[in-house]
């Protein structure tokens, strides 16, 4: 889908889910600049589960596309799938090929597929090519540098990154790569 396009898109979807998003969430989604990798620092209670979800919601509706979330831990990731799950199976009963609230997996009819994943199972991260990769709590994710080594080769075929999480601290991985990200150093 090209830019405009998928701006448009973008914005049926938010009226077709009924979600309005904030200021700072409409960062997230319309971008200034252009970027495969997007690193968000947020608060807590920012909406970063809802934003998130929402993008996931807008790659897995279009055909033939992968996406997954991962989080810390299998229960972390479920936030967000569960924000998934109920705008697309339950609201909007969306066909699916098979679909599991306790796995965290969803395939639908189009071909595309939305699962949930956990860090602390590495060799769960290899696998085919991804369009769009949520890193939720990356700040959080233990041995964070071996996890983006295994997930990030998932994306080598043009997938993104949404990489969310609120602060913890200086000098780890998900810090470095919001002030690269501010400075244009970034080689996330």
């Amino acid at each position: 889908m090209q830019k405009k396009e998928l701006v448009e898109y973008k914005k049926k979807w938010f009226k077709f889910i009924g979600y309005e998003p904030h200021n700072g969430q409409l960062k997230l989604h319309f971008p200034e600049k252009e970027a495969r990798f997007t690193v968000a620092i947020c608060g807590r209670r920012w909406g970063k589960s809802v934003s998130a979800s929402v993008e996931a919601e807008i790659m897995a509706t279009q055909p033939k596309k992968r996406v997954w979330i991962v989080a810390p831990t299998y229960n972390g990731s479920e936030k967000i799938f569960r924000e998934v799950w109920h705008h697309l199976i339950i609201e909007k009963d969306m066909p699916t090929r098979r679909a599991s609230y306790k796995d965290q997996y969803i395939e639908f009819e189009w071909g595309s597929t939305f699962e949930g994943k956990s860090a602390d199972k590495p060799d769960s991260l290899v696998g085919e090519g991804l369009d769009l990769l949520i890193l939720d709590e990356a700040a959080f994710i233990d041995k964070i540098d071996g996890i983006w080594a295994a997930a990030s080769q998932t994306l080598s075929t043009g997938g993104g990154c949404i990489a969310l999480s609120t602060p913890n601290g200086v000098g780890n991985w998900f810090h470095k790569q919001w002030v690269q990200a501010e400075d244009g150093t970034n080689q996330f």
